[in-house]
């Protein structure tokens, strides 16, 4: 009788694990300038193989110069993305590859500079842009063009991320990026000129964004010694090769933000430096980690 009632139990014990449903996966987010379509197209195999390895769910991906929607999805079916969309064909294009269907509900080029594309993948409405690398008025245009796509669905409660290069820096780095020594090149006036319109006074284009409440997930898991390292510049750039040189002169740039429900929701974020992305781009990619 008790060995009928153990092997009972034990039966039942092992038919409850069974059927427990299999914990759902995380959701895994990467964005990524990949600099004129990787390393100037030289090194697609590489960057393919790295994003494959980290297993991304979405990958958002910024400079895929020389790319048309084709080749975005043969070179996406690389890290097992059947779905795909490019902004363009021409000059800068920003892209979305993701493992489930993707919804686009807008593709824009007037008023931008690179243009932005807005999608919705997995229920949520993903933003991926590219601002302008040289002119901080263009910059602070663009930022109320996107911010005003994106605050009716925050404040409808819709899941938001924007992601890409925004080519600024964050008020929440500022008392870092203060402290910096100041440089002390000597430039001549059209430079000077060029880098006074490209300045980005009290990080004014970022604020923007965090001011409708997103939130930068990197800056809320890394430390400041992490976020000083910057996403720009990897060793690839032969001014960033060596410690020394980078010291001081990187900058944080590239960035995942996302609505605050998404964010409570995020188990780690951070800025890959893996040997093999100094092969792959200027830029460092920023990747993301969900709850699901």
């Amino acid at each position: 009788m008790i060995r009928t009632l153990l092997l009972c139990v034990a039966l039942f014990s092992n038919y409850t694990a069974r059927a427990e449903p299999p914990q759902a996966p995380p959701l895994r987010i990467l964005t990524y300038n990949v600099l004129y379509g990787f390393n100037h197209g030289k090194a697609p195999e590489i960057g393919a193989k790295w994003i494959a390895d980290q297993k991304p769910d979405i990958v958002a991906l910024q400079e895929l110069n020389g790319f048309k929607q084709g080749t975005l999805e043969k070179i996406a079916k690389k890290w097992n993305h059947d779905h795909a969309i490019i902004l363009k064909e021409k000059g800068f294009p920003v892209g979305l590859t993701a493992n489930s269907e993707i919804t686009v509900i807008e593709k824009r080029l007037d008023g931008m500079w690179h243009g932005y594309l807005h999608c919705k993948v997995k229920g949520m409405h993903i933003f991926v842009v590219h601002l302008s690398p040289s002119r901080h008025a263009f910059r602070m245009k663009e930022a109320s063009l996107v911010c005003a796509k994106a605050k009716p669905l925050l404040d409808a409660g819709e899941s938001v991320f924007l992601v890409g290069d925004f080519n600024c820096n964050s008020p929440l780095d500022q008392k870092w990026l203060d402290a910096r020594p100041k440089d002390k090149e000597i430039i001549d006036e059209k430079t000077a000129k060029r880098r006074a319109g490209n300045s980005d006074p009290d990080s004014a284009v970022m604020s923007q964004f965090l001011d409708l409440g997103l939130i930068d997930l990197v800056h809320a898991k890394q430390p400041t010694a992490e976020l000083q390292r910057g996403t720009f510049a990897t060793r690839l750039l032969p001014k960033y090769r060596t410690d020394e040189q980078r010291k001081h002169k990187a900058w944080r740039i590239d960035f995942i933000l996302a609505d605050p429900t998404l964010a409570k929701r995020c188990s780690s974020a951070r800025i890959p430096r893996d040997k093999e992305v100094d092969l792959i781009s200027d830029h460092y990619p920023v990747e993301a980690v969900f709850a699901k």
